[in-house]
């Protein structure tokens, strides 16, 4: 009978270890992935810059509602959003729902009212997430 405890002890110790190391790793909101690329030819000292354009890939449509997209520069964070309520903003191109970011369709993203890029050659990190996962794509973009 001991020699059960011990067996089940050892069973359930596995299963709890397994179980955290597979709970740390990360989580992915959806198989897609994202594209970016420059959008415009130059960046300037100005507020309105079109910085870049974002391309999604995979079979998933992503709720605007469950999105998040962040840019960085140096020690800068900066919101996107759809309105007039970031710190850029999100155009869509293409796709046929405005409720979401569809497969094959293409948003771009433009400061809106604070300069992220003053100067070409401009190093922006990229962030998406889904849901409150992470979506696999470009991290970073060189803005000219």
């Amino acid at each position: 009978m001991d020699i059960m405890k011990g067996l089940y002890a050892a069973v359930l110790t596995t299963m709890l270890v397994l179980s955290g190391c597979l709970h740390e790793q990360p989580e992915t909101a959806t198989s897609n992935t994202y594209y970016a690329n420059d959008a415009d030819a130059s960046a300037t000292s100005g507020a309105s810059d079109m910085l870049m354009r974002l391309d999604l890939r995979g079979g998933d449509s992503l709720s605007w509602s469950l999105t998040t997209i962040t840019l960085s520069s140096g020690d800068n964070v900066f919101y996107c959003s759809l309105g007039d309520d970031g710190n850029c903003k999100i155009t869509q191109q293409g796709g046929h729902d405005d409720n979401s970011w569809e497969p094959g369709e293409a948003i771009f993203l433009r400061e809106s009212g604070t300069d992220i890029c003053s100067d070409s050659g401009c190093y922006v990190n990229i962030h998406v997430g889904h849901d409150g996962n992470t979506v696999s794509g470009d991290g970073s973009i060189i803005v000219d």
